[in-house]
């Protein structure tokens, strides 16, 4: 039966969730820059003008009557923005933007990538296929952890390799792919994967049994002593 792992749901919404925040955040940040920023500049400049022009009265005649007329905040001092607050929303752009980009990226790559095994070989979205003969090496230290194995193998031309990850595939179909390795390739091959609990429990039961097993000879022994024992506490 052909086995196959495509995109988990988990991680295709959280670059989705990821990419979206990003933009959206970007265009926040284009649009202070571009729009609102430029606009409290020139209301805080009208303040200033107001304020200069008439020391006395500007509190309670000129600035309201001012900023009733544009539909302006009448009630409070406007914002103090300077060149270095629009500056400030470019930078942000220029480090939230790429984030956004980068996982949509990624959302386009993965959404086209899967892995699968069938009863002789594994093969990937490149149109590699990896024979389980070809298989030199498989890098299991971080599957236990994190569900991470690198199979490496040989391309003929130098070594090649194909990353098992459940956490970006489906989980299921992804532990039941390293499974069908485990099946079919030697041991030996496979590194870093820690012993299964069930493997342990045996290996321990095996090693009890052999300690509590007496030697041969032993029970005659055993029972010899026993039945000297008994004559000694028959009375004559």
């Amino acid at each position: 039966m052909d086995l196959k792992a495509t995109i988990a749901a988990s991680y295709r919404n959280r670059l989705i969730l990821i990419a979206l925040a990003a933009y959206l955040y970007s265009a926040w940040c284009v649009y202070d820059a571009l729009v609102a920023y430029p606009k409290k500049m020139d209301i805080r400049a009208e303040f200033e003008r107001v304020q200069e022009e008439n020391p006395d009265t500007w509190k309670t005649v000129e600035w309201p009557a001012l900023a009733e007329e544009n539909g302006w905040d009448g009630t409070k001092v406007p914002d103090d923005i300077d060149e270095w607050n629009i500056r400030t929303q470019w930078i942000q752009f220029a480090l939230v933007f790429p984030i956004g980009s980068y996982c949509f990226y990624s959302l386009v790559i993965w959404s086209r990538r899967y892995i699968g095994a069938d009863e002789a070989k594994l093969y990937d979205n490149t149109g590699a296929e990896v024979p389980f003969e070809k298989i030199t090496r498989i890098d299991a230290g971080r599957w236990d952890n994190k569900g991470i194995a690198v199979v490496y193998y040989d391309t003929g031309a130098g070594e090649g390799s194909v990353v098992i990850d459940d956490w970006k595939y489906v989980r299921e179909p992804s532990d039941e792919i390293f499974d069908r390795l485990k099946a079919n390739v030697d041991a030996e091959k496979i590194e870093g994967l820690a012993e299964t609990p069930d493997e342990d429990v045996s290996a321990g039961e095996t090693a009890e049994a052999s300690e509590q097993t007496p030697a041969d000879g032993e029970p005659a022994a055993v029972a010899g002593a026993e039945d000297a024992e008994s004559s000694k506490s028959t009375p004559a």
